[in-house]
């Protein structure tokens, strides 16, 4: 489908079609007509899963389908097929969203100094009031150096910005 090793995609389909409809949307040929039957046979998965994952898709514009009536049966086939622009539109929005949250993340984690006892991380304005002292787990509230956790911070945001800048000129 659409880069489903990427961080943004993952987290948005994830969150979409949990981690079975993640797996099986990996096993979608990309730019191509597909049945509902084909796209279970290919992921190994129940056909009533796998329609439940397409009419997801389907409600949030990813989707498509049109039918096919067979003339001599009387049967209808449903041919699915993935629109790669609303995806894009999809992905750019979700990305745009995380990157203002890890942006926000990554400014709080610059400004604040951070105090954590054995339950909780909490800023030092938190801790003082508190006498450095937690109640919840009775001990003692200690400086905590968070390095590490902007270095993290700032390389997700870099990732998000790079993939954001590979779509756009897609």
């Amino acid at each position: 489908m659409l880069e489903p090793e990427n961080l943004v995609v993952r987290e948005y389909f994830s969150k979409l079609l949990g981690k079975e409809g993640l797996r099986i949307l990996e096993t979608v040929p990309d730019d191509e007509e597909i049945t509902d039957e084909e796209i279970a046979r290919l992921s190994e998965t129940k056909l009533t899963t796998v329609r439940r994952m397409l009419y997801t898709l389907y409600e949030n514009r990813i989707a498509e389908y049109r039918t096919e009536r067979d003339d001599e049966s009387g049967w209808i086939t449903y041919l699915w097929r993935f629109n790669r622009e609303n995806i894009k539109k999809i992905m750019r929005a979700e990305a745009e969203e995380l990157l203002k949250d890890l942006e926000s993340q990554l400014e709080e984690e610059r400004e604040g100094v951070f105090y954590q006892c054995n339950c909780q991380r909490v800023l030092f304005e938190e801790a003082a009031a508190r006498e450095f002292w937690c109640d919840k787990c009775g001990s003692d509230f200690e400086f905590v150096e968070n390095s590490g956790v902007i270095k993290e911070l700032r390389e997700e945001v870099e990732e998000i910005e790079k993939w954001m800048q590979e779509i756009k000129r897609k």
